[in-house]
C-alpha cells in the first residue's frame, strides 16, 4: 500500500481512495468509518465530503480503480508474449498472483461490492465485461480460427470468478496462484474445442 508520505503528491481523490483500502485492511469494510479513512489519507471530512457522499460511494471508487489497476496489469504481461494459450495462461496467473497479494481487499472488492446495491452490481457488471472484452480479443488473437461470443466469454470470466469466491470462502486467498494452473487448462480446452466461426 502507498506510504502517506509517498500520497503527499496525489490529488486528494486518490489520497482518498489509497486511505479506504488501507483502512479496509485495518479494521475491514463491516466496522470502517469515514474517520477511519481520512486518517490514512491524511485529509479532512470536510475533504472526504468534497469527493464522495459517504463510505459506499468511496468502495466504489476504489472498487474502480482496482480493477482497471488489475487490466492494466494483465495487459502489460502479456503483451510481449505470442498470442494464444500462453497468453492466456500468463494473464491467469498475473491476475491470480496480483489478487493473492492483496489479501485485506480481496473479500471486500469480491464479496462487500455486492452489499453497495444497484450501483455495485452496474459497475462490477462493467467490469465483469471489461474482462470478458480481454478474452474475446486474445481468443481472436490466438489464430486458431476460434472465437467467443460475449455470453461464453461472460462465462469463462464468471467461471473463474466463483473458482476465487469459493478460495475466499475457505480462506485460501493466500494461495490463489494454484488456481493458475486449471483456469488456464480451461482456457486451453476452450481454445481447442471451439469450432471457427461462420
Amino acid at each position: 500500500m502507498t506510504s502517506p508520505s509517498e500520497q503527499a503528491g496525489e490529488a486528494p481523490r486518490d489520497r482518498l481512495v489509497a486511505g479506504m483500502a488501507q483502512a479496509i485492511v485495518e479494521v475491514g469494510y463491516a466496522r470502517l468509518t469515514i474517520a477511519d479513512i481520512v486518517r490514512h489519507a491524511r485529509v479532512s471530512k470536510r475533504t472526504f465530503y468534497e469527493h464522495f457522499e459517504d463510505k459506499e460511494a468511496c468502495l466504489l471508487a476504489l472498487y474502480a480503480a482496482q480493477s482497471a489497476r488489475l487490466l492494466e496489469e494483465i495487459q502489460a504481461a502479456i503483451q510481449h508474449a505470442p498470442p494464444g494459450e500462453l497468453r492466456a495462461s500468463i494473464g491467469a496467473a498475473v491476475y491470480l498472483s496480483s489478487l493473492q497479494s492483496r489479501p485485506g481487499l480481496v473479500r471486500t472488492l469480491l464479496v462487500e461490492i455486492l452489499h453497495v446495491g444497484p450501483k455495485g452490481f452496474e459497475l462490477r457488471r462493467q467490469v465483469m465485461r471489461s474482462f470478458a472484452e480481454l478474452m474475446r480479443r486474445e481468443f481472436d488473437a490466438a489464430g486458431t480460427g476460434a472465437t467467443l461470443s460475449p455470453a461464453i466469454a461472460m462465462a469463462l470470466v464468471g467461471g473463474i470468478n466463483e473458482l476465487i469466491l469459493e478460495a475466499v470462502e475457505e480462506d485460501r486467498v493466500d494461495r490463489l496462484s494454484e488456481l493458475a494452473g486449471p483456469v488456464a487448462a480451461f482456457v486451453r480446452g476452450l481454445l481447442e474445442a471451439r469450432p471457427p466461426a461462420k
